[in-house]
């Protein structure tokens, strides 16, 4: 569902303990190592600061919202790399860390903490060993991204769902090399599950029901320490760019059940998916395609359903448009999910067009455009993201969004009035 997560302070709070203890006992596991940390071979403190606006043209649709929002965030990253570690067997070993908070002034939900990354990585020739907070991602389509499955979204941070809270793990991956494919082999073990939480009464773009993230129900005895598993095959044969992989354990999508008539709650409950991504490239055109099997994932009408959805689409880039140094990208997509009405996404049934423009120019300037419309309704999500570097330092982000044509039943109908242009000046060190 589209623009109603965030990460409330008590799970925040929790994803830093565990965050940290997963790095603290990465690193007791090699005492020999002590000396050399005090003496990295590597070392490098960066991050960014921004001041992000919200404005919002028309008059909320709830009470309590308002018509603005400024924000400011801040995400430092620290890395240590240490090379051939005797006490590891040799591994070269690169610790990192990077928090991220943003504090909202009038928006107390958007007010928030997360560890996106508190790890240590592990290389042993082919083998790479990751412990703690990570993020990982998978996908190939620009509508969405259904084979993305590890990380929780972290809608606070925007509409799209490309925002995701660091996740707990213990990953294993290793090159693998056969006839004309090269690529990669993932294992990994979750111990920790990551809640969605959802906007409260005073925010805008949220659903008209409030969902109250702290009455979060399990179909699981361990809650969310019900430990999930997922493996992963991904990497090129040729022209093809293609990733297979099976997941299972807590859907990082809820279900939702009334506790009153005015109030839901989520549900998690134990699900397994199977996927494919690939992308095919010929000359300047890219064809892409994801797909997936769920099963015993509850719908929008509480029920376990077993289903498939796929998202498949071509991007045609025009290079060196008008005798420029311009690129333009023409995209198209159909999203399709067999639950229909019932599905717990907005793109059940969607086309999607677009535009993808790289100025190519010393300031990186570029913009995208997409407007993604329901086949069988005609509603339509109108979105424009635009950026451009400020010197060597500064960005300037622009994202504009609009919601035509709502249907009644659709999950985007209690966001009709909040077409919004999000402005972020970001700084970089």
């Amino acid at each position: 569902m589209m623009a109603k997560h965030v990460l409330r302070s008590g799970q925040g709070a929790g994803a830093w303990g565990l965050g940290g203890l997963c790095t603290a006992l990465a690193l007791s596991t090699a005492p020999a190592m002590a000396d050399e940390m005090l003496g990295a071979d590597f070392a490098e403190l960066r991050g960014e600061a921004s001041v992000e606006a919200i404005l919002f043209p028309d008059d909320p649709l709830f009470p309590g919202q308002e018509d603005q929002s400024l924000s400011f965030a801040f995400e430092p990253t620290g890395i240590l790399e240490w090379n051939s570690v005797e006490g590891l067997g040799g591994a070269d070993v690169t610790a990192t860390i990077r928090p991220f908070f943003r504090v909202d002034t009038q928006d107390d939900a958007r007010t928030h903490a997360d560890l996106r990354e508190a790890k240590v990585d592990l290389r042993f020739g082919d083998t790479d060993v990751t412990i703690g907070n990570d993020i990982v991602f998978w996908g190939k389509t620009e509508v969405d991204q259904i084979v993305d499955i590890v990380n929780q979204v972290d809608g606070v941070e925007g509409t799209d769902g490309e925002d995701k809270l660091g996740q707990p793990m213990v990953a294993v991956r290793r090159i693998v090399e056969a006839g004309a494919f090269s690529g990669q082999a993932s294992a990994f073990y979750f111990p920790y599950f990551r809640e969605r939480t959802f906007l409260g009464t005073e925010s805008r773009l949220r659903n008209g029901i409030v969902v109250d993230g702290n009455d979060a129900r399990y179909e699981t005895g361990a809650e969310e320490w019900t430990p999930s598993f997922a493996a992963r095959l991904a990497g090129f044969y040729g022209d093809v760019d293609a990733g297979l992989h099976v997941f299972h354990g807590l859907s990082r999508d809820p279900a939702f059940e009334f506790t009153s008539p005015t109030s839901l709650r989520p549900v998690y409950g134990r699900i397994t998916q199977i996927g494919l991504d690939a992308q095919y490239t010929s000359g300047a055109t890219l064809w892409k395609a994801e797909a997936i099997g769920r099963f015993d994932q509850r719908n929008l009408a509480f029920e376990k359903e077993d289903y498939a959805a796929a998202i498949a689409g071509v991007e045609h880039t025009l290079y060196g448009i008008g005798d420029s140094n311009a690129d333009l990208g023409l995209i198209a997509e159909y999203a399709y999910d067999s639950r229909g009405s019932n599905a717990l996404t907005p793109f059940e049934n969607d086309a999607v067009i677009g535009a993808r423009l790289a100025l190519n120019d010393t300031q990186d300037s570029s913009a995208l455009f997409t407007a993604a419309i329901d086949t069988e309704t005609a509603e339509t999500v109108l979105r424009l993201e635009a950026e451009r570097r400020l010197g060597d330092s500064f960005k300037l982000e622009i994202v504009g969004q609009a919601f035509f044509n709502t249907d009644e039943a659709s999950l985007f109908n209690s966001l009709r009035d909040d077409h919004s242009l999000r402005i972020t000046l970001s700084a970089f060190w």
